[in-house]
């Protein structure tokens, strides 16, 4: 058998509450989380970044390229130095889990081949996107197209001098 549902009587045109301090206690509580709730919301959003997400928040002038390099170092060191290692040449920790070896950008020969545009479209949609390894993530989503330029900016910094194009060798480059 079911149990008849308790009402409190209610005369026609009145409305009457339950005398319980239960209920206000319930109302005083909540009112409370709130007030605590909406505090701790603000304290985070008033929290400082972390060195990476200023990065991306900073409206700064790309034309400077020493400090383009220098935002690139930390987010290559951030995302990238675990693979190809920090000095780049694709001895980072997590290389040797790898079937295919990550990139190796100290060899200057690379660059012989591979220009920024390339490099670019290899950061932000992968090494597939290329023709290389489908281990290398797709960085797009993750990094602004100002933190991958500054990626690409700070691999240049990796391989040694490269030797200048000159059709005469036995001439210095500087003599003609």
């Amino acid at each position: 058998m079911i149990a008849p549902a308790r009402f409190f009587p209610i005369r026609p045109g009145r409305f009457e509450e339950p005398r319980s301090t239960g209920h206000r206690l319930y109302l005083v509580v909540t009112a409370v989380l709130l007030i605590v709730g909406c505090a701790q919301a603000v304290e985070e959003q008033s929290r400082d970044p972390s060195p990476i997400e200023a990065l991306a928040m900073r409206d700064v002038p790309r034309n400077s390229v020493s400090d383009s390099r220098a935002r690139g170092r930390q987010v290559y060191h951030h995302y990238c130095a675990i693979c190809h290692g920090a000095g780049g040449g694709g001895d980072g920790f997590n290389s040797s889990n790898l079937a295919i070896a990550p990139r190796d950008f100290t060899n200057s020969t690379f660059w012989e081949q591979v220009n920024d545009k390339r490099a670019l479209q290899a950061v932000a949609n992968g090494g597939m996107a290329v023709g290389k390894s489908v281990l290398m993530p797709a960085w797009g989503r993750t990094l602004t197209d100002g933190q991958m330029r500054d990626v690409v900016a700070f691999l240049h910094t990796l391989p040694g001098p490269v030797e200048p194009k000159n059709p005469d060798s036995d001439s210095p480059p500087g003599s003609r």
